[in-house]
């Protein structure tokens, strides 16, 4: 559970790039040079994408032994906290991050403004937490949530203090770094959430891994991207402050609709629904968002400095949804497919309840791992108002369907409005993609390995989980049908893509 401020495809042969922490200057001064952003895009997304997966497992790991040590009512506290504490983080930050990145041309002064900027607003919504903190445990009738929301509420300040750092960061193109520090981050808070929760912590395990975490990724990157501060003065960064404030509210907006359900859950089912689903939902999330997470790091910085070059804005939105698409698809219908031996032989029977929403989230996450590349591609492409809208009007549909939802089948209702009106939400940022970026064939055949390969892969899994025996142990039949799986998705990619496979492999090797 993340509450930082701050959602690869590897299609084409690039030139090898020379090891290092930066691109060279001449790709960061002249980033619309032929190749240079090729380099740029895959540099990032290759050391990011090691350091993500080589922490996977120890993620994995935390998750499994932590969830064995802890209750659906442990999380259940901790995810109606993540409520009104993800909410904050957006406008804390306040898209500052956004406009250094995209608005290219803003003096060392104009950054140090919105250094202070940043700063402050983390400290009055650290401020407005306290004020918070007593009336949103009333709501949740859950009087423990007080000190929870309290300690995670130091977040806010740690992660304004890095706002700016992180997003100069980001601009200069340092990804190894970057990734460095997410490691780093990411190694601390797992281990020491499972030192916690087997010293008897419980829900605190939780909470101050968080702060924690936090606390060290904000140490780090200000080591690394020092930046001063200075008073601000609207004439200087009122262009930065108005671009802020149309992405702040696409963002908040976004943030309501993707997280009411969590909201109607606990609200209206109680706290160990929300247990439940909150577990089935980081179940199915959590490798995505390895892969998410990449597009959110490197994308925005690489399609700012190539906004003005059609061609290779489009190159890079396809080739990222390609190779997104044939890492997250399989992995995310197959925890669907194994989800009863998932959960019955690694977690436990108390978490039988994620079984249902853990199917069902399954096919929205499929979906879902796709698409922040294309916000980030219409945001370079000046749409921001179109944005603002549509995060507007999900913010006002998704809430709906997701209590009415929970009133007809419970979690499995809420899980199931994802299913249903996700897909729907996609199309009208589909449509203007394909008008201003690209054409709906060629973003067609980016998803087509993929999803050729996984609807095969689906339907061998499901006939081999109804061949095995009941009888067996969850766990061996939680591996025969992994290993089917991931044989029959390898050999189809293999047997009807072979050219787009080698592409990958090369890029990945020219990146390194």
């Amino acid at each position: 559970m993340n509450f930082d401020s701050d959602g690869s495809g590897l299609g084409s042969d690039f030139v090898r790039q020379p090891a290092g922490d930066d691109v060279t200057q001449a790709a960061v001064a002249n980033p619309q040079a032929v190749g240079a952003s090729d380099r740029a895009l895959m540099h990032g997304i290759a050391w990011s994408a090691a350091s993500k997966w080589l922490t996977q497992a120890v993620s994995w790991g935390s998750t499994i032994v932590v969830a064995r040590l802890l209750t659906p009512n442990d999380y259940g506290l901790v995810g109606m906290a993540a409520l009104y504490l993800g909410l904050v983080a957006l406008v804390s930050e306040f898209g500052i991050g956004s406009a250094i990145i995209t608005l290219r041309d803003l003096t060392d002064d104009a950054i140090a403004q919105l250094n202070t900027v940043s700063v402050l607003v983390g400290i009055s919504i650290f401020g407005l937490s306290f004020a918070a903190a007593r009336p949103l445990a009333a709501f949740f009738h859950s009087p423990a949530l007080v000190p929870v929301v309290l300690t995670l509420s130091i977040s806010f300040i740690l992660g304004a203090c890095k706002s700016v750092p992180n997003a100069i960061l980001q601009r200069d193109f340092r990804f190894r770094t970057l990734a460095t520090i997410d490691a780093t981050r990411a190694v601390f808070g797992a281990g020491l959430a499972v030192a916690l929760a087997m010293a008897g912590f419980h829900y605190w395990a939780l909470v101050l891994s968080e702060v924690c975490g936090v606390a060290v990724a904000m140490a780090f990157t200000i080591m690394k991207s020092p930046r001063r501060f200075a008073i601000p003065h609207l004439a200087t960064i009122e262009r930065a402050i108005t671009f802020s404030r149309q992405v702040l509210v696409g963002r908040v907006s976004w943030f309501i609709y993707s997280n009411a359900d969590f909201l109607v859950a606990g609200r209206v089912l109680g706290q160990a629904a929300l247990g439940a689903y909150d577990f089935a939902w980081t179940l199915t999330n959590l490798p995505v968002e390895k892969l998410t997470s990449l597009v959110s790091n490197v994308t925005p910085t690489v399609f700012a400095s190539v906004q003005d070059d059609d061609a290779a804005l489009e190159r890079h939105v396809l080739s990222i949804t390609e190779g997104i698409a044939i890492l997250a698809f399989p992995i995310a219908i197959g925890i669907g497919l194994v989800s009863k031996d998932l959960i019955h032989g690694v977690f436990g029977e108390k978490w039988a309840g994620a079984i249902v929403p853990l199917q069902l989230l399954a096919i929205y996450t499929a979906l879902r791992s796709v698409m922040p590349v294309i916000p980030s591609a219409l945001l370079v492409r000046g749409k921001t108002r179109f944005l603002m809208y549509h995060g507007v009007v999900s913010a006002i549909i998704f809430p709906v369907a997701f209590f009415a939802g929970s009133r007809y089948a419970g979690t499995a209702g809420i899980a199931g409005a994802w299913v249903v009106l996700y897909p729907l939400s996609c199309i009208p940022l589909l449509y203007v993609a394909c008008k201003v970026v690209t054409s709906w064939g060629k973003y067609w055949r980016a998803l087509r390995g993929a999803t050729i390969a996984t609807t095969a892969m689906a339907i061998v899994v499901f006939a081999t989980g109804r061949l095995i025996s009941p009888a067996h142990p969850a766990l061996l039949r939680l591996f025969i049908q992994a290993g089917v799986g991931a044989v029959v998705y390898s050999a189809i990619l293999l047997a009807l893509f072979p050219n787009r496979i080698a592409a990958i492999r090369r890029t990945v090797r020219d990146a390194f």
